[in-house]
């Protein structure tokens, strides 16, 4: 964000009551003349005359601009900006207050500078972004004032930024999902002697497995030889829903379901994109702003996927079950589902059994509605969720508030960008890896 011609200024008076002094001086020197009337008089209009000539200097000739640093920004890191205050009058500026009106939470870039005659003032400003979401960067203000306090200037700068701040994904847990079948395909239980592009599980090891299968991570976590088993046939598409309902969350700021839910698909989103998996992942999201993102793959499709989590936010009135019945309109079969919720509403299961009769498999992430601050649900509501799920052979895990997500290795991301050459001053075109 640079200064503009919006900019608006005032010059005003700190007090009326130097003039009304001034005027008092020159009511006492007019009914009753004398020398300390005279100086006073002659004094204070000085002073007078000095402030406003200094205080519309400053008014004229300075200036104050911010510019984010970086692109991407994602929840738990620093967010920097760079402030140049610019000076090109004949008088120095003693302070000059930047009053920051961001909407970031936890991230203000108030301070206090100064700066000589004809110079300028660089710094930048770094706060934490502590939690993902759409911000607003600006408007501010810059307050100066002459030597004397007479006069003040306040420029105002409406100029407005949007930012994105992406959630972090982290760890998560062994989460064995269930995997569907490929569309128009049919499955098989069977296991590929030969091996193949889809692990199918885990067994122990027996004479004549060849090491190549062998999986250290497992047999270490074990204590003892895991082999790997193929599938024949590649499996379905990954779909993550996420349910933004805001009858059913609890919590506040970063300890809330709705944020717990927003780290979960993340976290398995971008799993799968560190992992190189053939199955592609699509999102679905109710709330203020529902998305609906096709299943693909790679690094795009994972940088779509953040952006919607990033923007998503409850609303009331979107019932989990009504969200699954209007998405089994339109989706197909052979497809693994994966629901993040709070709710504690035995409909929404049924919903997801009319899923699993059309030859999808599902799985849910319960979030603990009566471990958050405050509380959503009780404990019975919750055990009751989980004895239909089940009943029905679904797999489900849950998560209580205080979990410790521990952030996964930085995504990195390409962009292009326009460089000058010092030498020959021609300007090219570059690529720009960052990461986040």
């Amino acid at each position: 964000m640079e200064a503009s011609d919006s900019v608006v200024c005032r010059l005003r008076p700190t007090s009326w009551l130097p003039f009304i002094a001034w005027i008092l001086l020159l009511f006492m020197q007019l009914i009753s003349p004398a020398r300390v009337w005279s100086w006073s008089l002659v004094g204070l209009g000085l002073m007078l005359i000095i402030s406003y000539w200094w205080a519309r200097n400053l008014r004229d000739h300075v200036t104050i601009a911010r510019q984010v640093i970086g692109t991407w920004v994602v929840a738990g890191d620093e967010l920097a900006e760079q402030f140049t205050l610019t000076n090109r009058s004949r008088v120095p500026v003693l302070w000059a207050e930047v009053r920051d009106h961001s909407a970031v939470p936890g991230y203000s870039g108030n301070r206090v500078e100064s700066v000589g005659t004809e110079a300028q003032r660089r710094w930048t400003y770094a706060g934490v972004c502590e939690r993902r979401g759409v911000f607003r960067l600006g408007p501010w203000d810059l307050r100066m004032a002459d030597p004397f306090g007479f006069f003040e200037v306040i420029q105002h700068y409406p100029s407005t930024t949007t930012i994105m701040v992406y959630p972090r994904a982290s760890y998560l847990p062994d989460l064995e999902l269930p995997r569907g079948r490929a569309s128009g395909r049919a499955t098989t239980s069977q296991r590929s002697p030969a091996e193949t592009i889809n692990v199918g599980g885990l067994r122990d090891f027996v004479p004549g497995d060849t090491l190549r299968r062998v999986h250290w991570k497992a047999s270490a976590r074990h204590d003892r030889l895991m082999v790997r088993e193929f599938d024949r046939e590649p499996s379905g598409d990954l779909w993550l829903i996420v349910d933004m309902d805001a009858g059913v969350q609890a919590g506040h700021a970063a300890e809330a379901t709705q944020e717990y839910a927003v780290v979960l698909a993340a976290s398995l989103a971008a799993q799968y994109a560190r992992q190189g998996e053939r199955r592609a992942v699509g999102l679905l999201i109710s709330g203020q702003k529902p998305a609906l993102l096709p299943p693909g793959r790679g690094q795009a499709q994972l940088w779509r996927i953040l952006q919607a989590l990033a923007e998503a936010e409850p609303a009331p009135g979107q019932p989990l079950a009504q969200v699954l019945d209007d998405l089994a309109r339109t989706l197909g079969s052979g497809l693994t589902l994966v629901v993040i919720t709070p709710s504690q509403d035995p409909a929404w299961v049924g919903s997801l059994l009319g899923l699993l009769e059309r030859g999808n498999a599902p799985a849910a992430l319960l979030l603990d509605g009566p471990s958050f601050d405050p509380p959503c649900g009780t404990q019975a509501g919750l055990a009751g969720v989980r004895s239909l799920l089940v009943s029905q052979r679904i797999p489900h895990y849950v998560m209580a508030q205080g979990f410790p997500f521990r952030p996964i290795e930085r995504i990195r991301r390409q962009r292009r960008e326009l460089k000058t050459l010092s030498g020959t001053g021609r300007v090219i075109e570059v690529s720009v890896e960052e990461e986040v």
